[in-house]
């Protein structure tokens, strides 16, 4: 984690809370999250797989490398660069995009939909030697 202070009190589960309008977001698009385990290190979240023969998890859930650059809260999708999840102010998350404002809050276990559940299974990190169709690239020396 590049910056440990700036996240070291967002560890946790974390689900939509609102979801508001807002008039300027800067044109960014807005990522499909409403719910995200953060431990300090990884971020635990589903990721919607849209191109058919890509490869997937079982259950559209992944373990992702994160790490805090100032406020914001990065993650390293499968097959991509880092990109901002979303932004830490006031002792919660929120994610902004497409005219929309989402706040997060903090929830615990018994308070995860029955559709989410599957976000509490442990499971491993993202093997980023994985390839969209599924082989493993070799390891670089």
């Amino acid at each position: 984690m590049t910056d440990p202070s700036a996240c070291a009190q967002a560890t946790g589960l974390w689900q939509v809370k609102d979801d508001v309008e807002i008039d300027d977001d800067g044109g960014r698009l807005a990522l499909d999250t409403f719910i995200f385990a953060f431990d300090g290190d990884t971020v635990v979240l589903r990721l919607t797989t849209r191109h058919a023969g890509q490869w997937k998890s079982d259950d559209d859930f992944y373990r992702l490398a994160a790490e805090c650059r100032g406020e914001a809260l990065c993650i390293r999708p499968p097959f991509g660069d880092w990109i901002e999840l979303a932004t830490f102010e006031e002792g919660r998350f929120v994610q902004v995009g497409s005219g929309r404002k989402r706040i997060f809050e903090r929830i615990e276990d018994a308070q995860v939909a029955a559709w989410n559940r599957a976000i509490l299974i442990r499971r491993e990190p993202h093997d980023y030697r994985i390839r969209p169709d599924g082989t493993l690239a070799s390891a670089k020396n």
